[in-house]
Protein backbone atom coordinates (compact mmCIF):
# COMPACT_ATOMS: atom_id res chain seq x y z
CA UNK A 1 0.00 0.00 0.00
CA UNK A 2 1.35 3.47 -0.30
CA UNK A 3 1.18 6.44 2.43
CA UNK A 4 -2.34 7.30 1.09
CA UNK A 5 -3.81 3.81 1.54
CA UNK A 6 -4.13 2.96 -1.77
CA UNK A 7 -2.66 -0.25 -3.45
CA UNK A 8 0.95 0.02 -4.82
CA UNK A 9 0.79 -0.91 -8.88
CA UNK A 10 3.68 -2.90 -10.28
CA UNK A 11 4.84 -2.94 -13.82
CA UNK A 12 4.75 -6.80 -15.55
CA UNK A 13 5.93 -7.52 -19.05
CA UNK A 14 5.09 -10.30 -21.22
CA UNK A 15 8.55 -11.51 -21.87
CA UNK A 16 7.61 -14.94 -23.13
CA UNK A 17 9.38 -14.52 -26.17
CA UNK A 18 12.86 -13.65 -24.87
CA UNK A 19 12.56 -16.38 -22.22
CA UNK A 20 11.87 -19.40 -24.91
CA UNK A 21 15.34 -17.79 -26.10
CA UNK A 22 17.34 -17.67 -22.63
CA UNK A 23 19.17 -19.93 -21.46
CA UNK A 24 18.21 -21.58 -17.94
CA UNK A 25 20.50 -20.66 -15.47
CA UNK A 26 20.24 -23.61 -13.12
CA UNK A 27 20.91 -22.71 -9.78
CA UNK A 28 19.75 -24.69 -6.87
CA UNK A 29 16.72 -22.85 -4.95
CA UNK A 30 16.62 -23.69 -1.24
CA UNK A 31 14.42 -26.14 0.03
CA UNK A 32 11.61 -24.72 1.84
CA UNK A 33 11.40 -27.96 4.07
CA UNK A 34 15.00 -27.59 5.07
CA UNK A 35 14.80 -24.12 6.25
CA UNK A 36 11.50 -24.69 8.30
CA UNK A 37 13.33 -27.76 9.87
CA UNK A 38 16.23 -26.04 10.34
CA UNK A 39 14.40 -23.25 12.87
CA UNK A 40 14.16 -26.00 15.15
CA UNK A 41 14.37 -24.56 18.61
CA UNK A 42 14.67 -20.97 17.87
CA UNK A 43 12.59 -18.72 20.18
CA UNK A 44 12.95 -15.64 18.68
CA UNK A 45 12.24 -14.60 14.84
CA UNK A 46 12.65 -11.81 12.61
CA UNK A 47 11.82 -11.78 8.72
CA UNK A 48 13.20 -9.06 6.57
CA UNK A 49 11.29 -8.47 3.02
CA UNK A 50 14.22 -6.66 0.30
CA UNK A 51 12.26 -3.45 -1.31
CA UNK A 52 10.95 -4.27 -4.96
CA UNK A 53 13.00 -6.95 -5.03
CA UNK A 54 14.83 -8.23 -8.28
CA UNK A 55 14.94 -4.46 -9.20
CA UNK A 56 17.89 -3.99 -6.71
CA UNK A 57 19.88 -6.05 -9.13
CA UNK A 58 21.53 -3.76 -12.26
CA UNK A 59 20.94 -5.09 -15.49
CA UNK A 60 24.41 -5.59 -17.41
CA UNK A 61 24.68 -2.54 -20.22
CA UNK A 62 24.60 -4.54 -23.19
CA UNK A 63 21.49 -6.86 -22.10
CA UNK A 64 19.33 -3.87 -21.59
CA UNK A 65 17.96 -3.62 -24.88
CA UNK A 66 16.40 -6.82 -24.47
CA UNK A 67 14.16 -6.09 -22.17
CA UNK A 68 12.68 -3.38 -24.37
CA UNK A 69 8.94 -2.97 -24.65
CA UNK A 70 5.81 -0.27 -25.62
CA UNK A 71 3.15 1.60 -24.30
CA UNK A 72 1.50 4.70 -24.68
CA UNK A 73 3.13 5.20 -28.07
CA UNK A 74 6.29 5.22 -25.70
CA UNK A 75 9.86 2.93 -25.57
CA UNK A 76 10.95 2.04 -22.96
CA UNK A 77 14.20 -0.07 -21.69
CA UNK A 78 14.27 -1.61 -17.99
CA UNK A 79 17.89 -0.43 -16.07
CA UNK A 80 17.24 -3.19 -13.49
CA UNK A 81 16.01 -6.42 -13.88
CA UNK A 82 12.55 -6.92 -14.16
CA UNK A 83 9.85 -9.02 -13.08
CA UNK A 84 8.78 -11.99 -15.27
CA UNK A 85 12.68 -12.63 -16.79
CA UNK A 86 12.92 -15.91 -16.28
CA UNK A 87 16.02 -16.89 -14.81
CA UNK A 88 15.42 -13.17 -12.57
CA UNK A 89 14.70 -16.09 -9.26
CA UNK A 90 17.73 -17.68 -9.73
CA UNK A 91 20.08 -14.46 -10.35
CA UNK A 92 18.55 -12.78 -7.13
CA UNK A 93 19.09 -16.15 -4.97
CA UNK A 94 22.53 -16.35 -6.23
CA UNK A 95 23.15 -12.57 -5.16
CA UNK A 96 21.82 -13.22 -1.93
CA UNK A 97 23.40 -16.47 -1.17
CA UNK A 98 26.91 -14.53 -2.10
CA UNK A 99 25.90 -12.19 0.55
CA UNK A 100 25.19 -13.94 3.65
CA UNK A 101 26.69 -17.28 2.50
CA UNK A 102 28.74 -16.66 5.82
CA UNK A 103 25.55 -17.39 7.82
CA UNK A 104 23.09 -19.09 6.08
CA UNK A 105 22.24 -22.27 7.90
CA UNK A 106 23.66 -21.34 11.28
CA UNK A 107 21.07 -17.53 12.18
CA UNK A 108 19.52 -17.11 8.67
CA UNK A 109 17.93 -18.48 5.83
CA UNK A 110 17.11 -16.71 2.22
CA UNK A 111 14.40 -17.43 0.02
CA UNK A 112 14.66 -15.38 -3.24
CA UNK A 113 13.72 -11.90 -0.96
CA UNK A 114 12.81 -13.29 1.86
CA UNK A 115 15.60 -13.54 4.91
CA UNK A 116 14.39 -15.15 8.36
CA UNK A 117 17.23 -14.69 10.98
CA UNK A 118 16.29 -16.79 14.05
CA UNK A 119 17.78 -17.35 17.17
CA UNK A 120 17.59 -18.95 20.93
CA UNK A 121 17.75 -15.92 23.24
CA UNK A 122 16.79 -12.21 22.53
CA UNK A 123 20.20 -11.52 23.31
CA UNK A 124 21.92 -13.14 20.65
CA UNK A 125 18.68 -11.95 18.32
CA UNK A 126 19.44 -8.66 18.57
CA UNK A 127 23.24 -9.45 17.47
CA UNK A 128 22.44 -11.62 14.82
CA UNK A 129 19.56 -9.00 13.33
CA UNK A 130 22.39 -6.42 13.82
CA UNK A 131 24.98 -8.25 11.68
CA UNK A 132 22.74 -9.09 9.06
CA UNK A 133 21.09 -5.70 8.70
CA UNK A 134 24.49 -4.34 8.47
CA UNK A 135 25.70 -7.08 5.53
CA UNK A 136 22.62 -6.20 3.91
CA UNK A 137 23.49 -2.49 4.06
CA UNK A 138 26.97 -2.75 2.56
CA UNK A 139 25.50 -5.01 0.22
CA UNK A 140 23.66 -1.81 -1.15
CA UNK A 141 20.52 -4.16 -0.73
CA UNK A 142 17.45 -1.93 0.65
CA UNK A 143 14.79 -3.46 2.92
CA UNK A 144 11.11 -2.94 3.22
CA UNK A 145 9.66 -1.69 6.82
CA UNK A 146 6.32 -2.45 5.72
CA UNK A 147 6.84 -5.78 4.83
CA UNK A 148 9.43 -6.56 7.66
CA UNK A 149 9.46 -8.06 10.69
CA UNK A 150 11.40 -7.99 13.89
CA UNK A 151 11.85 -9.57 17.36
CA UNK A 152 8.57 -12.06 16.93
CA UNK A 153 7.95 -15.48 18.89
CA UNK A 154 5.22 -16.20 15.68
CA UNK A 155 6.20 -15.18 12.29
CA UNK A 156 4.55 -15.88 9.19
CA UNK A 157 7.94 -17.33 6.56
CA UNK A 158 6.90 -18.60 3.03
CA UNK A 159 3.23 -19.49 4.03
CA UNK A 160 3.51 -21.02 7.23
CA UNK A 161 2.95 -19.52 10.86
CA UNK A 162 6.47 -20.52 12.76
CA UNK A 163 6.93 -20.21 16.27
CA UNK A 164 9.42 -22.34 18.92
CA UNK A 165 9.19 -26.03 18.29
CA UNK A 166 6.10 -25.52 15.77
CA UNK A 167 4.99 -25.07 12.28
CA UNK A 168 1.07 -23.73 11.65
CA UNK A 169 -0.68 -22.77 8.48
CA UNK A 170 -0.99 -19.16 7.82
CA UNK A 171 -5.21 -18.43 8.62
CA UNK A 172 -4.42 -15.74 6.00
CA UNK A 173 -3.98 -18.27 2.98
CA UNK A 174 -6.81 -21.05 5.44
CA UNK A 175 -9.47 -18.39 4.31
CA UNK A 176 -8.31 -17.93 0.51
CA UNK A 177 -8.83 -21.72 0.34
CA UNK A 178 -12.21 -21.50 2.72
CA UNK A 179 -13.77 -19.28 0.15
CA UNK A 180 -12.66 -21.26 -3.10
CA UNK A 181 -15.62 -21.82 -5.13
CA UNK A 182 -16.30 -25.53 -6.60
CA UNK A 183 -13.67 -25.81 -9.66
CA UNK A 184 -16.03 -25.42 -13.10
CA UNK A 185 -12.72 -24.95 -14.85
CA UNK A 186 -9.38 -26.45 -15.09
CA UNK A 187 -7.74 -23.82 -14.56
CA UNK A 188 -9.74 -23.69 -10.61
CA UNK A 189 -9.32 -27.03 -10.50
CA UNK A 190 -5.38 -26.38 -10.91
CA UNK A 191 -5.62 -23.50 -8.65
CA UNK A 192 -7.73 -25.40 -5.86
CA UNK A 193 -5.08 -28.46 -5.91
CA UNK A 194 -2.28 -25.97 -6.12
CA UNK A 195 -3.41 -23.98 -2.72
CA UNK A 196 -4.44 -27.22 -0.82
CA UNK A 197 -1.14 -28.97 -1.85
CA UNK A 198 1.33 -26.78 -0.56
CA UNK A 199 -0.34 -27.55 2.60
CA UNK A 200 -0.47 -31.33 2.06
CA UNK A 201 1.99 -31.72 4.88
CA UNK A 202 -0.56 -31.26 7.16
CA UNK A 203 -3.25 -33.91 5.84
CA UNK A 204 -3.12 -36.87 6.63
CA UNK A 205 -3.39 -39.18 3.28
CA UNK A 206 -3.80 -36.13 1.43
CA UNK A 207 -3.16 -38.48 -2.24
CA UNK A 208 -5.67 -40.66 -1.67
CA UNK A 209 -8.32 -37.77 -0.29
CA UNK A 210 -7.56 -35.42 -3.64
CA UNK A 211 -7.67 -38.57 -6.06
CA UNK A 212 -11.49 -37.83 -7.20
CA UNK A 213 -9.95 -34.34 -7.90
CA UNK A 214 -6.38 -35.22 -9.60
CA UNK A 215 -7.83 -38.01 -12.28
CA UNK A 216 -9.16 -34.54 -13.61
CA UNK A 217 -5.73 -33.74 -14.36
CA UNK A 218 -5.24 -36.84 -16.48
CA UNK A 219 -4.74 -37.74 -20.09
CA UNK A 220 -5.86 -34.74 -22.67
CA UNK A 221 -6.94 -32.55 -19.97
CA UNK A 222 -2.87 -32.83 -18.52
CA UNK A 223 -1.78 -31.58 -21.62
CA UNK A 224 -3.72 -27.98 -21.85
CA UNK A 225 -2.51 -25.11 -21.66
CA UNK A 226 -2.02 -22.00 -18.83
CA UNK A 227 -4.26 -19.86 -21.26
CA UNK A 228 -6.77 -22.26 -22.49
CA UNK A 229 -7.54 -24.07 -18.95
CA UNK A 230 -9.71 -21.61 -18.34
CA UNK A 231 -11.82 -21.78 -21.03
CA UNK A 232 -12.04 -26.12 -20.44
CA UNK A 233 -15.07 -27.09 -18.24
CA UNK A 234 -14.64 -29.71 -15.61
CA UNK A 235 -17.77 -30.86 -14.21
CA UNK A 236 -16.68 -32.54 -11.16
CA UNK A 237 -18.76 -35.83 -9.68
CA UNK A 238 -20.13 -36.05 -6.45
CA UNK A 239 -17.21 -37.77 -4.61
CA UNK A 240 -14.83 -34.87 -6.50
CA UNK A 241 -17.02 -31.92 -4.97
CA UNK A 242 -17.12 -34.33 -1.28
CA UNK A 243 -13.36 -34.15 -1.58
CA UNK A 244 -13.20 -30.55 -1.76
CA UNK A 245 -15.14 -30.10 1.26
CA UNK A 246 -13.36 -32.79 2.75
CA UNK A 247 -9.99 -30.65 2.38
CA UNK A 248 -11.30 -27.58 3.44
CA UNK A 249 -12.72 -29.46 6.34
CA UNK A 250 -9.03 -30.66 7.23
CA UNK A 251 -7.77 -27.85 7.09
CA UNK A 252 -9.62 -25.77 9.32
CA UNK A 253 -8.73 -27.88 11.99
CA UNK A 254 -5.05 -25.61 11.94
CA UNK A 255 -3.00 -28.78 12.39
CA UNK A 256 -0.12 -27.82 14.21
CA UNK A 257 3.39 -30.04 13.25
CA UNK A 258 6.36 -30.49 15.62
CA UNK A 259 9.43 -29.40 15.05
CA UNK A 260 11.92 -32.77 14.87
CA UNK A 261 14.19 -33.21 18.14
CA UNK A 262 17.12 -35.32 17.04
CA UNK A 263 18.05 -36.60 20.52
CA UNK A 264 14.26 -38.51 20.52
CA UNK A 265 13.24 -41.51 18.93
CA UNK A 266 11.23 -41.15 15.52
CA UNK A 267 8.34 -43.09 14.82
CA UNK A 268 7.49 -42.89 11.14
CA UNK A 269 3.63 -44.84 10.47
CA UNK A 270 2.88 -45.92 6.98
CA UNK A 271 -0.35 -47.25 5.18
CA UNK A 272 -0.98 -48.24 1.68
CA UNK A 273 -4.46 -48.31 -0.11
CA UNK A 274 -5.72 -49.34 -3.75
CA UNK A 275 -4.75 -46.10 -4.71
CA UNK A 276 -2.10 -44.16 -2.35
CA UNK A 277 0.45 -44.56 -0.23
CA UNK A 278 0.52 -42.53 3.01
CA UNK A 279 2.85 -41.68 6.19
CA UNK A 280 3.35 -39.63 9.00
CA UNK A 281 6.26 -39.09 11.10
CA UNK A 282 6.24 -38.52 14.62
CA UNK A 283 7.76 -38.22 17.73
CA UNK A 284 6.06 -38.83 21.65
CA UNK A 285 2.76 -38.55 19.37
CA UNK A 286 3.10 -35.40 18.23
CA UNK A 287 3.00 -34.92 14.53
CA UNK A 288 5.78 -33.77 12.42
CA UNK A 289 5.05 -34.55 8.71
CA UNK A 290 2.17 -36.16 6.66
CA UNK A 291 3.35 -37.51 3.13
CA UNK A 292 1.57 -39.23 0.64
CA UNK A 293 1.62 -40.64 -3.32
CA UNK A 294 -0.92 -41.50 -5.63
CA UNK A 295 -0.19 -44.45 -7.01
CA UNK A 296 0.77 -44.96 -10.97
CA UNK A 297 -0.95 -47.95 -13.09
CA UNK A 298 1.74 -49.83 -12.43
CA UNK A 299 2.13 -49.82 -9.10
CA UNK A 300 -1.32 -50.14 -8.24
CA UNK A 301 -0.93 -53.67 -9.93
CA UNK A 302 1.28 -54.42 -6.90
CA UNK A 303 0.43 -57.28 -4.09
CA UNK A 304 -0.70 -56.06 -1.09
CA UNK A 305 2.72 -56.70 0.61
CA UNK A 306 4.65 -55.09 -1.89
CA UNK A 307 2.48 -51.94 -1.52
CA UNK A 308 3.09 -51.93 1.97
CA UNK A 309 6.97 -52.32 1.88
CA UNK A 310 6.73 -49.77 -0.96
CA UNK A 311 4.85 -47.08 1.32
CA UNK A 312 7.81 -47.49 3.48
CA UNK A 313 10.52 -46.63 1.25
CA UNK A 314 8.86 -44.17 -0.41
CA UNK A 315 8.46 -42.66 2.77
CA UNK A 316 12.12 -43.03 3.98
CA UNK A 317 13.33 -41.58 0.69
CA UNK A 318 11.22 -38.54 0.82
CA UNK A 319 12.01 -38.28 4.41
CA UNK A 320 15.50 -38.63 4.22
CA UNK A 321 16.70 -34.96 4.89
CA UNK A 322 14.95 -35.71 8.54
CA UNK A 323 15.83 -39.56 8.88
CA UNK A 324 19.40 -39.79 6.95
CA UNK A 325 21.51 -40.83 9.51
CA UNK A 326 19.48 -41.06 13.04
CA UNK A 327 20.31 -43.47 15.06
CA UNK A 328 16.45 -44.39 16.65
CA UNK A 329 13.74 -45.11 14.32
CA UNK A 330 11.02 -46.96 14.63
CA UNK A 331 8.81 -48.06 11.58
CA UNK A 332 5.01 -49.10 12.50
CA UNK A 333 3.00 -50.85 9.55
CA UNK A 334 -0.64 -52.50 10.47
CA UNK A 335 0.15 -55.14 7.68
CA UNK A 336 1.10 -58.13 10.07
CA UNK A 337 2.09 -60.70 6.51
CA UNK A 338 4.86 -58.26 6.03
CA UNK A 339 7.05 -59.73 8.49
CA UNK A 340 7.62 -62.73 6.44
CA UNK A 341 7.63 -60.60 2.86
CA UNK A 342 11.12 -59.17 4.05
CA UNK A 343 12.79 -62.10 5.31
CA UNK A 344 15.39 -64.21 3.20
CA UNK A 345 13.10 -67.06 2.18
CA UNK A 346 10.69 -64.47 -0.01
CA UNK A 347 11.97 -65.03 -3.42
CA UNK A 348 10.68 -61.67 -5.05
CA UNK A 349 13.10 -59.69 -6.38
CA UNK A 350 11.52 -56.35 -5.94
CA UNK A 351 11.10 -56.92 -2.27
CA UNK A 352 14.46 -58.32 -1.93
CA UNK A 353 15.97 -54.36 -3.71
CA UNK A 354 13.46 -52.57 -1.59
CA UNK A 355 14.55 -54.13 1.64
CA UNK A 356 18.29 -54.02 0.75
CA UNK A 357 18.08 -50.20 0.23
CA UNK A 358 16.55 -50.12 3.83
CA UNK A 359 18.90 -52.29 5.25
CA UNK A 360 22.19 -50.06 3.79
CA UNK A 361 20.49 -46.64 4.99
CA UNK A 362 18.33 -47.23 7.84
CA UNK A 363 19.81 -50.39 9.41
Amino acid sequence: MNDDGSPKLRLVIDFKKINEKTISDRYPMPNPEVILTNLGKSKYFSTIDLESGFYQILMKENDIEKTAFSVNNGKYEFLRMPFGLKNAPSIFQRAMDNVLREYIGKFCHVYIDDVIIFSKSLKEHKKHLNLIIEILRGANMKISSEKSKFYQEEVEFLGYIVAKDIIKTDPKKIETIQNYPVPRTLRQLRGFLGLTGYYRKFIENYAAISKPLTKYLQGENGKISQYLSKKKIVDLDQSGITACERLKNLLSQQVQLTQPNYNMKFVLTTDASNVALGAVLSQEGKPIIFISKTLNSTEMNYATNEKELFAIVCALKTLRNYLYGVSDLEIHTDHQPLSFAVSERNPNIKIKRWRSFIEENYL
